[in-house]
């Protein structure tokens, strides 16, 4: 009965999996802090399961290949890797000038102070990005891997990324009651306008890139490891998001005025569906 309604509603069964199997772990670590931080990380793995159980029961062992076949496409021009690994360093030091200018004007200095520190903590924060990085997957082989290309046959892309930037935030609710998470110092309602925005320019390089799911956990794991540095040196910025999400809003709006016919805005039978 559960294998006939995963395959009548692949896609719905999809998301109810990935919030059900990470929030068994998430809910229980954020209401008992005293639990092993073990929890935490098997939450970012729920999407994954998720695709890998759905895939399987639709399209078999070619179906669940297919899903992990993205993460090897590394051929993608050079342009893409600067945006996805220097992209959320540069929107944050904006954030932070922002901020600086608009929010309170004794950060501009410490801001200045904070770049330069970049270098000695470097091998801490390489340490932190190729964490990310290996965590990350968990989340983008559901998200990216399986939800767009599904949701894009069904919709328009820029619809797709606002429903899946909805459904992404929400499903990072156990982390609002997690003492000392990043998330305790904005609204959900912030947070969520944020994956909304982070979700159109997830789809920009996901239909750029042909379906690189690499790139995207490159891009993942850069825009963590600059939100983590942030939070150790600079956390007003953090908890005044209005200025970060200006930057996002911004780079967005550029993005879908003249990346969008040729990526965003094209029809759905030439997107990569088959992924």
């Amino acid at each position: 009965m559960i294998t006939h309604w995963i395959k009548q509603r692949p896609l719905i069964a999809f998301f109810v999996l990935a919030f059900a199997i990470s929030w068994i772990f998430g809910f229980p670590s954020a209401i008992f802090p005293d639990w092993p931080g073990l929890l935490t990380f098997l939450m970012g793995f729920g999407p994954v399961i998720a695709a890998i159980l759905v895939a399987a029961v639709t399209e078999g062992k070619n179906g669940v290949r297919l899903l992990i076949e993205p993460l090897k496409q590394w051929r993608v021009g050079i342009q893409w890797y600067f945006i996805v690994l220097i992209g959320p360093a540069i929107t944050m030091v904006a954030a932070v000038y922002l901020y600086g200018l608009f929010g309170n004007g004794s950060a501009i200095p410490d801001s200045l102070q904070v770049i330069p520190m970049i270098g000695d903590h470097l091998l801490v924060l390489l340490f932190v990005f190729f964490y990310q990085f290996i965590i990350i997957w968990g989340e983008e082989i559901g998200w990216r891997g399986y939800a767009l290309p599904r949701l894009q046959s069904a919709y328009h892309p820029l619809l797709a990324s606002v429903i899946l930037g909805v459904l992404w935030g929400l499903w990072h609710l156990p982390f609002f009651w997690m003492a000392g998470s990043v998330h305790q110092s904005m609204s959900l309602q912030f947070f969520i306008l944020a994956t909304v925005g982070y979700s159109i320019l997830y789809t920009w390089i996901y239909n750029g890139t042909k379906g690189s799911l690499l790139l995207i956990c490159l891009l993942h794991a850069a825009n963590n490891t600059t939100v983590s540095y942030t939070m150790l040196f600079f956390k007003p910025i953090l908890e005044e998001p209005i200025f970060s999400l200006a930057i996002l809003g911004l780079f967005n709006l550029v993005v879908i005025i003249f990346a969008g016919p040729k990526i965003l805005w094209q029809e759905n039978k030439k997107l990569p569906l088959n992924l």
